[in-house]
């Protein structure tokens, strides 16, 4: 819940809660001399969950992804799924498999692709190198690629945007409006989602899926009026509409008797935030693989712990320059 630093001591003092074995609240301390924050960017106690007119009506059950019912029994059942980024995009496919239909409900569309779930030169090289070569020379592979096809994307974004949307439209086949897979927005302005082996597109392609795009106006007993009049009929509501920021797992920072506000500090490589001593923080890539970050991140602490302990320092800040206007 606290995380406080001495200076003095060159120390953490940790208040943990937690419940005992019978139960009930309990509390204790922990000390530490350097403080790993992987707690994740998200709040695991509230979604980000709008309310929509009517809902208390719906006749069936309105389930968020975070907090999935392991009862939930869609075999057969019309399922509506509100949302169209990353959680959608992996939904969607799972629950055609066994659903009566599921269509996909966004209200802006998103660019996606279709990668293969299996990289098929990472496989050969497994084959052919040892372990760490092979690892070393597929993760310089994925950055180099992702790096190129970023700026790609960012210095000519309308050819870049021309490609995806025919990538997109070759996938649905010819009866498929290629508008609902066309966002306003250029590319990499937000993520461009991944369908691995095109499973997204071979669903709706096939009639399992669909995907409508339009805005809610309400909820009725038995599905959805929209607002261009339409009506989506829905035995099960999906509402993947994200997530709840929180960096910090709702840990409570102090520096020496006051108060760390971290909106206020700079970050330095993405994983240590100024003026807040012998702490880092697990965090991913925005536009590439999150993992791919958080590794180098990890690495990068191992290094500076092991500084630390050659040279006796007891402290490691990222210090923000006086002279540096917010």
């Amino acid at each position: 819940e606290r995380a406080d630093w001495s200076s003095r001591e060159a120390c953490w003092t940790l208040e943990i809660s937690h419940r005992d074995s019978q139960g009930q609240p309990a509390r204790y301390q922990l000390r530490s001399r350097f403080l790993y924050l992987c707690s994740g960017y998200y709040s695991y106690d509230q979604a980000y969950r709008p309310h929509f007119p009517g809902e208390e009506g719906f006749n069936g059950p309105i389930v968020h992804p975070q907090f999935w019912p392991e009862a939930l029994d869609y075999r057969d059942k019309r399922v509506v799924v509100i949302g169209s980024g990353a959680t959608a995009i992996t939904l969607v496919p799972a629950m055609a498999r066994s659903a009566a239909h599921v269509t996909m409900l966004q209200r802006s569309p998103t660019y996606v692709v279709n990668r293969p779930l299996r990289d098929k030169l990472a496989l050969a090289l497994q084959r052919l190198l040892p372990a760490r070569s092979a690892f070393s020379l597929v993760r310089w592979k994925n950055i180099l690629t992702g790096i190129f096809y970023y700026r790609l994307a960012r210095r000519r974004p309308g050819m870049f945007r021309k490609r995806l949307i025919e990538m997109a439209a070759s996938e649905l086949g010819p009866d498929i409006n290629p508008a609902h897979f066309s966002p306003a927005y250029q590319p990499w302005d937000q993520r461009i989602c991944v369908a691995p082996d095109g499973d997204l597109f071979k669903d709706i392609h096939e009639g399992r899926a669909s995907v409508v795009t339009d805005q809610i106006d309400r909820i009725t007993s038995d599905g959805i009026r929209l607002a261009s009049g339409a009506s989506l009929p829905a035995d099960i509501i999906v509402v993947a509409t994200g997530l709840q920021l929180n960096a910090f797992g709702d840990i409570r920072l102090g520096v020496d008797g006051k108060a760390v506000e971290p909106a206020q500090t700079m970050a330095y490589k993405g994983m240590m935030l100024s003026d807040i001593p012998n702490c880092a923080m697990a965090f991913g890539y925005v536009n590439s693989s999150w993992t791919l970050k958080a590794d180098l991140t990890a690495d990068y602490v191992c290094r500076l712990l092991k500084h630390m302990d050659q040279t006796g320092m007891a402290i490691a800040v990222a210090e923000r320059d006086p002279e540096v206007s917010e």
